[in-house]
């Protein structure tokens, strides 16, 4: 017998996006670094179509550990509930890392990006012609 969740069996793959905010002073390199086993430890963990997206260094919300600025990271993935369990503990291990959120993509959201994404370029090149 399979355990139930909230929506679907506990083993079932779900989209999720988390974002990751370094310490603004961490180099690019050791950021690169560090995303690259975040992707490691997703995919060793039954992930599929990890995408990365870097927002790059911005201003917080408010001061973490006497910082006013971070490296902020964006990962989406489809993935069963048990890698978040071994993502969250590299987190927690990786002390660059200031903060990290990881959240449920609903189903509807996805498929609206998804059509912002395929109308966007039509759009481009409705802009190049009028010019």
């Amino acid at each position: 017998m399979s355990k139930k969740t909230r929506k679907g069996s506990a083993g079932q793959s779900r989209f999720y996006e988390t974002v990751v905010v370094f310490d603004a002073q961490t180099g690019d390199d050791v950021i690169k670094g560090i995303v690259d086993k975040i992707k490691e430890v997703l995919t060793s963990h039954g992930a599929v179509n990890v995408a990365v997206d870097e927002w790059g260094k911005r201003k917080l919300a408010y001061v973490i550990n006497k910082k006013t600025y971070g490296h902020y990271v964006c990962v989406e993935f489809e993935a069963p509930g048990s890698a978040l369990q071994a993502l969250n503990d590299y987190y927690h291990i990786t002390e660059q890392i200031m903060r990290h959120m990881t959240m449920l993509v609903d189903s509807r959201l996805r498929a609206e990006r998804k059509r912002e994404k395929t109308a966007m370029p039509k759009e481009a090149v409705a802009d190049e012609a009028a010019i």
